[in-house]
């Protein structure tokens, strides 16, 4: 059974568990209002600390981002690499990624430079950390 603390990546399920993804529209509001923000050309990362071990992601793509199959394919680019870079990130982190229009001609290679990037240009990630 899947919990707050449960890694994300157990075995070879690779979904993400229902406790680490946020769904919740005053949560978006509440890490928008109170948290930081960081800018990217690709991609933007709303995000916000709390005093817990679990760290939680949401992945919002907008319609400018392309067709329903590019928009799920930077979806799973993003949690792919959130699910790689997540035992490197700062604990009870809140990460809202929100594409820009230029994330589905990125590829995947660009994604994960700029995520990486992102989350240490915020301080919520090592420098030492890779892919």
């Amino acid at each position: 059974m899947w919990s707050a603390t449960t890694p994300a990546t157990p075995g070879r399920d690779r979904r993400l568990p229902r406790a680490r993804i946020l769904r919740r529209r005053p949560e978006f509001l509440a890490i928008r209002r109170e948290g930081g923000t960081e800018s990217g050309i690709p991609l933007k990362l709303n995000w916000r600390c709390f005093p817990r071990a679990a760290r939680r992601v949401a992945v919002v793509v907008p319609k400018a981002c392309g067709n329903a199959v590019m928009r799920n394919r930077i979806k799973r680019w993003v949690r792919e690499t959130w699910r790689n870079l997540q035992a490197d990130l700062t604990p009870g982190l809140d990460s809202v990624w929100i594409a820009r229009p230029p994330a589905g001609r990125a590829g995947y290679a660009a994604i994960q430079k700029e995520m990486l990037r992102l989350y240490q240009r915020a301080g919520l990630c090592p420098a030492s950390a890779k892919l």
